[in-house]
């Protein structure tokens, strides 16, 4: 009876989290969730070599190119409103709302610091520059 348990437990726990033990193609470079449920926030990183991953948001996007270092190139963001997509580096990013789009305490990326500003009005949180945002982070990751 004892052995049978182990073997069930064993099973579900390789089946709950095979995102993480098998990596899907289609699922975020960093944490694994599934980038078809996160087009509206994607966040694009590109290393010098010319390979590009994508992430779910924002912050997995900040957390890869801390990782990258030197590797790191460029990166596109997703404004929330329009859903196109802007260079990172130019985005403005409110952090920590009341608004969860990926991963919390979470960053959120928009075009323009007027339409930051406006999101703030309504859901809380700090419109941030890009650098800013990247500098919380990596505070964050210590």
């Amino acid at each position: 009876m004892g052995r049978s348990l182990l073997v069930g437990l064993v099973l579900n726990i390789v089946f709950l989290s095979g995102n993480q033990l098998w990596a899907d193609p289609q699922g975020c470079t960093v944490c694994g969730m599934d980038l078809s449920k996160y087009a509206h926030v994607r966040y694009v990183v590109t290393q010098v070599d010319g390979k590009s991953q994508t992430t779910c948001g924002v912050q997995c996007g900040l957390t890869l190119q801390i990782r990258l270092g030197g590797k790191f190139k460029s990166a596109v963001a997703t404004d929330l409103i329009t859903h196109r997509e802007v260079d990172a580096s130019k985005a403005f990013y409110v952090y920590k709302s009341s608004v969860i789009t990926d991963m919390a305490p979470g960053f959120i990326a928009f075009s323009t610091k007027e339409k930051a500003e406006k999101f703030t009005k309504g859901f809380g949180g700090k419109v941030v520059t890009y650098k800013e945002a990247l500098e919380i982070w990596k505070e964050q990751m210590k």
